[in-house]
């Protein structure tokens, strides 16, 4: 039996269990109305392990008595689960006979990747349609080198994260929030500088793309693109 092949199926499950496992977690935390016990103790876990090591705590948007979820729900995301289980089973007929499926199943996960791609870039600026702009002012920065690992005996490499804290006004209330800086990491303490250089003048002033209906989960923008929205 193709040792490589048994690993993809092995994988393809595992995958395909944490997206089941993560909706029923997700269902479970939304639909309680009172916060079980062991709610708290998750977030409590949640909360510690995301903040260790930081000097600047993460303010949270949502609700704190309960653990924190990714959302899986709505048809957009459809297209990237297809996407990630299209690339397994593409792997999965590649690595099954290289003499008969090794060049469409190599094409089929290729294609599969871009869909998968297109798919969380398509839901993530599905789910910010709406979303305000507002003048903020950054108030504290932290950068950091953190060691990310790629899997088990397969090592991983650096990476440098940011943290902020912005202060801003919207719709004549004040709120003091961590907004999203960027979605990877930066492979450079140079690229990381950088970034943060072309979004936040000298004086700390920036721009917030900002969630009406939750102000306090806000992302930080870049000054030409709030230019093109403003102007």
């Amino acid at each position: 039996m193709n040792t490589m092949f048994i690993f993809v199926v092995c994988f393809g499950v595992l995958v395909f269990g944490v997206i089941i496992a993560t909706s029923i977690f997700n269902a479970r935390v939304g639909d309680s109305s009172q916060p079980a016990p062991w709610m708290r103790r998750v977030r409590q876990f949640q909360n510690e392990r995301e903040n260790a090591g930081w000097r600047i705590q993460m303010i949270p948007y949502d609700d704190t008595s309960k653990p924190m979820t990714m959302n899986l729900g709505g048809i957009l995301s459809i297209v990237p689960v297809v996407g990630i289980l299209g690339f397994i089973s593409g792997l999965g007929m590649a690595t099954y006979d290289h003499t008969k499926y090794e060049s469409s199943g190599l094409m089929i996960a290729v294609l599969s990747f871009v869909v998968l791609l297109c798919g969380l870039w398509l839901k993530a600026r599905v789910v910010r349609q709406g979303w305000d702009v507002a003048p903020g002012r950054c108030v504290d920065r932290e950068l950091q080198k953190v060691w990310i690992p790629a899997g088990v005996n397969t090592g991983g490499h650096w990476g440098w994260f940011w943290r902020i804290v912005c202060e801003y006004e919207y719709l004549g209330i004040p709120y003091r929030v961590t907004p999203e800086v960027y979605w990877a990491s930066f492979s450079s303490e140079e690229a990381a500088l950088k970034f943060l250089e072309e979004r936040i003048s000298p004086n700390g002033e920036c721009t917030l793309r900002i969630n009406p209906k939750n102000p306090l989960r806000t992302e930080l923008m870049d000054q030409g693109i709030k230019d093109k929205l403003l102007y």
